[in-house]
């Protein structure tokens, strides 16, 4: 299966896609769509054609941002600024134009998409440090400034690394604790770990998300080598997925 879905966003055209489908070989095995670590670019590319006939998307119309691990956001409302979205430095893209995607990629990071179900969306990067500078909040809020209501926004949180793969040293824990102390997890004589799921759930309705409405249970990319691709596990060089999700109405 090429493309995973939530349940959360049912109605809504998304997907996180997963390693299965694609051309590439070696490390990028096989549905690589990453560009940034050194796989052949024209398997990059059809890869990504591959992905955008499953996931239902025009291609030419997916927008992206170069990721720095922030809380920066990217705002998709023409076709004159969406051909510099590319360019800027954000880990929140975000639009309202019908038939355009946002989307970020990830190989452990937590990727979350958000939906009013009126056709204004946004895709975020949340790795740890994204997670501690508040790029879950940064999403509702860019929502909310072009016209979401609170109330509507639905989010799911897509493959990324679990709590019990996600082990830190003392000074990340640190951060969690003075932030969402219940993502961290600890046991005597053991490193700590990180819940970057329960993290950015209590983020996100602390931003006025309704709980009912986030999806905080993705599948973890470290424990499944089969489906997913993780940097923690297998280092640098190797695949990424795109998670992605397009503006329009509900059931549209």
């Amino acid at each position: 299966m090429l493309v995973v879905t939530s349940r959360a966003l049912d109605g809504v055209r998304h997907g996180f896609s997963t390693r299965r489908g694609g051309v590439s070989t070696g490390r990028y095995a096989t549905l690589n769509v990453g560009g940034k670590w050194g796989d052949a670019p024209e398997a990059v590319a059809h890869n990504r054609r591959r992905l955008a006939a499953a996931g239902g998307f025009d291609l030419g119309r997916l927008y992206t941002a170069r990721q720095v691990h922030g809380a920066r956001v990217a705002l998709v409302v023409d076709g004159t600024l969406a051909e510099r979205v590319a360019e800027s430095e954000a880990d929140v893209v975000v639009t309202a134009v019908p038939g355009t995607a946002v989307g970020v990629f990830t190989a452990d990071c937590v990727p979350i998409l958000v939906a009013d179900g009126e056709g204004r969306v946004a895709a975020a990067h949340a790795g740890w440090r994204g997670t501690v500078q508040g790029v879950a909040a940064a999403a509702v809020e860019a929502l909310v400034s072009i016209g979401a209501r609170r109330e509507r926004l639905r989010a799911a949180l897509g493959p990324s690394i679990c709590a019990h793969c996600f082990e830190v040293g003392d000074e990340v824990a640190a951060e969690f604790d003075k932030l969402v102390p219940s993502a961290v997890v600890r046991a005597e004589g053991k490193k700590p770990h990180v819940d970057l799921w329960e993290a950015n759930r209590r983020l996100l309705v602390a931003a006025g998300v309704q709980d009912s409405l986030v999806d905080a249970h993705p599948p973890c990319t470290m424990c499944e080598p089969e489906r997913f691709f993780s940097f923690r596990r297998d280092g640098a060089g190797i695949g990424q997925h795109l998670s992605f999700v397009v503006s329009g109405r509900a059931g549209g």
